[in-house]
């Protein structure tokens, strides 16, 4: 039962996204819908453990969310960043620049927050 409400919930964060998208196409809507369902789903189930306990949530899963989160958080913060520059000059080598760029900064604070939450034995 914990996990058909923990879907019910991640499914009602994807549509209610993909429905809010405004002038996204459908398919940025769609990635910003699963994005935020998988978080909307974490925290749901953190939330519920927390308030009625469940064999869902394994004992690092909060250590992933934060994870998640930063490494988002770093890859959509570069891009943006940088998609707002003036060089190159031609719109499409910006975003493809600033593309590279987000990516790499994701999975660098990926790795270098999962090699620090998530040590080996």
């Amino acid at each position: 039962m914990d996990a058909v409400l923990c879907l019910v919930v991640m499914a009602a964060m994807w549509f209610w996204v993909v429905r809010q998208r405004g002038h996204w196409n459908l398919l940025l809507a769609n990635l910003a819908g699963a994005g935020s369902a998988v978080v909307a789903g974490i925290v749901f189930t953190l939330l519920y453990d927390g308030l009625f306990g469940t064999t869902m949530a394994a004992p690092g899963l909060h250590n992933s969310l934060v994870v998640f989160m930063t490494s988002a958080g770093a890859l959509a913060g570069v891009w943006l960043w940088i998609a707002k520059r003036r060089q190159p000059a031609h719109p499409v080598a910006r975003q493809l620049l600033a593309g590279a760029c987000g990516v790499a900064a994701g999975m660098i604070t990926l790795i270098f927050l999962a090699a620090n939450y998530f040590p080996q034995p």
